[in-house]
């Protein structure tokens, strides 16, 4: 079994599109995500995977827009969970395969026009 496994990761591997590798940083796969964070609020994604020999990481920019009441400008970090307004206690969910966090920060921006930007940086269990 462990062995389908294996073959069917390096099927699905190299069938991924948009992997860019470099000796130092490792294999960067681009993603982008659209979703309703908060009622009325869209979260705008874009970012990377990477994946090298001693981690997995993904680095992404979320713009949020609509209703951002209770968003607030600043830096927030958590391993796995820490606080966010306007979520509270929360962990975070990558938005390249769903996997959670085991340790994230945010720089949370109030780009004056009603809207935020999140600059994200979340490690993962390799």
């Amino acid at each position: 079994m462990k062995r389908l496994l294996c073959i069917v990761a390096v099927v699905v591997a190299a069938l991924g599109t948009g992997a860019v590798a470099t000796a130092s940083q490792g294999v960067a796969t681009p993603f982008k995500a659209t979703y309703n964070g908060t009622p009325g609020a869209t979260w705008t994604c874009a970012g990377a995977h990477v994946v090298n020999r001693v981690s997995v990481k993904d680095s992404e920019r979320c713009v949020i827009s609509g209703d951002t009441t209770g968003y607030v400008a600043g830096t927030y970090s958590g391993s796995p969970l820490g606080f966010w307004p306007p979520f509270g206690i929360a962990d975070w969910i990558s938005d390249y395969d769903g996997t959670i966090a085991s340790s994230w920060m945010f720089t949370v921006t109030d780009n004056g026009d009603g809207t935020f930007t999140f600059d994200i940086v979340a490690y993962y269990y390799s």
